[in-house]
């Protein structure tokens, strides 16, 4: 007996839905005039938040997939005020091909102009003739690095970023002084592969060979001079765990060196951060407009269903039970949901295309432009909980009030809890949309005030709009 009425409970439920469904589908042929602001609130929160995410993807796969250029080879080893041991660096170029460079900041001033106005504070770098490893120089005039730097006539060449030559005011050709030395200026710097990995400079980049060094003086007992050297590991041995275990021996070999250590995996470090947390604003930005744009989803589904007064009225008037009119509205907002979250999938997922058409140049990392599935989810996801957050409680009334208050509701509406079930499915679509925003942050601490503070916003502004209507 107990099992007939579950089946006969089962089959009525089924055939609820399917002419929810079909009841849903017959409305929604009168087009969806009313919910133009739904959707377009809906498809630019999403969009938001797919773009940044999508770009955001871009970017640290970019640095991910680039790491050898941009930190300069497979592992980087640094130290600093003095140069690795012939016993280290024999230990270093063992079996591999090794860059030393050495970078320090220093005053370069125009020989020709007048010392208190052509002077400048760049970042000098001094590199060997196996520099790059990994990637090109790319200079104006084209000409190899080598050939660029090295002697000629007794005069030792410099390459330097452009900005350099506004400073000083001087030009292809001309000399310029570093420390002792007057160095030929012979091209600018288009392109250096390592600049991402060096962080944070306070000048711009002038680069002479190692062996000109020397001659400026610059390089003293407690000087603050920076050595690299990268390392180009065989191409059998270049594997993650190979790398790991390069630099584990290494270690284990000189535990005193007082080095440091990075491979491939985490060439800008600083970078990466960076890309994060603006990631993350970004990303809580979107949430915002697509949270703010809740109420524009609230009072869309609110204004469509006054409008459907008359025909809810006459569905409960003809014996249609409260949850077959939540779910044929409840259908009905999800479809057009749909419509919305696509469009905004579709903006979100082009992104990273649009960005690279418009600022593609002006992008210092090498950014590995796609279609990210992860980002593009987790959109929809928020797009989804927006959705069901906002039009869960203007459904639910339209389910609990009688059919007399609805044809009443012209000149006495009336106000109405919905039932508990609905206030917590409201509740916990919210609780979830903030669940979501806290656990996928990187700074999870960050996250969790921005939405405590979004959620005290919302209340006083709740609050403020009832004491105006009051008023």
């Amino acid at each position: 007996m107990s099992d007939n009425v579950e089946k006969r409970r089962a089959m009525s439920s089924a055939t609820s839905f399917s002419l929810a469904a079909r009841l849903a589908r017959r409305e929604l042929r009168g087009g969806v005039a009313g919910f133009r602001v739904f959707i377009a609130c809906l498809a630019l929160g999403v969009a938001a938040i797919a773009g940044v995410g999508s770009v955001s993807s871009a970017l640290t796969r970019g640095l991910a997939e680039g790491g050898q250029e941009i930190l300069g080879g497979d592992i980087s080893i640094r130290l600093i005020h003095r140069a690795a041991s012939d016993v280290e660096l024999a230990a270093i170029a063992d079996g591999t091909v090794v860059t030393a460079s050495a970078e320090m900041r220093a005053m370069a001033r125009s020989v020709a102009a007048d010392a208190a106005r052509g002077q400048t504070l760049v970042e000098l770098k001094a590199v060997d003739n196996v520099y790059p490893l990994y990637g090109a120089m790319a200079l104006s005039p084209e000409m190899p690095l080598d050939e660029a730097l090295a002697t000629q006539g007794g005069v030792p060449g410099l390459v330097v970023e452009p900005n350099l030559l506004t400073r000083l005011g001087v030009d292809i050709g001309e000399q310029v002084r570093i420390g002792d030395t007057d160095f030929e200026l012979r091209a600018t710097i288009i392109r250096e592969p390592d600049r991402v990995a060096d962080g944070f400079a306070l000048g711009p980049r002038a680069m002479i060979s190692r062996a000109a060094l020397a001659g400026t003086g610059l390089v003293q007992p407690g000087s603050l001079v920076e050595y690299h050297y990268r390392v180009r590991l065989p191409a059998a041995a270049r594997t993650s765990e190979d790398i790991s275990t390069w630099v584990a021996s290494l270690n284990e070999r000189f535990p005193d060196a007082g080095w440091r250590v990075r491979d491939r995996s985490d060439g800008a470090p600083g970078v990466r951060r960076f890309v994060e947390r603006v990631a993350l604003f970004l990303s809580l930005v979107g949430l915002t407009a697509l949270v703010v744009g809740g109420v524009g989803v609230a009072n869309a589904v609110k204004s469509y269903l006054d409008g459907k007064r008359s025909v809810i009225a006459t569905f409960k008037c003809l014996g249609a039970p409260g949850p077959l009119i939540f779910r044929i509205y409840l259908l009905q907002v999800m479809a057009l949901a749909a419509v919305g979250i696509a469009i905004g999938l579709l903006i979100g997922g082009a992104a990273p295309f649009l960005v690279q058409l418009v600022a593609g140049d002006m992008i210092p990392i090498p950014a590995e432009m796609g279609v990210y599935g992860g980002p593009l989810v987790l959109a929809a996801a928020y797009g989804v909980l927006t959705a069901l957050a906002f039009a869960i409680w203007p459904l639910a009334r339209a389910r609990e009030v009688p059919a007399t208050s609805l044809f009443r509701d012209l000149v006495a509406p009336v106000r109405r809890l919905p039932r508990p079930v609905y206030v917590a499915a409201t509740g916990g679509a919210l609780f979830v949309l903030a669940g979501l925003a806290v656990a996928l942050a990187e700074e999870r601490l960050f996250a969790l005030w921005f939405v405590a503070g979004a959620a005290g916003v919302f209340v006083v502004l709740w609050g403020a709009a009832r004491g105006i209507m009051a008023l």
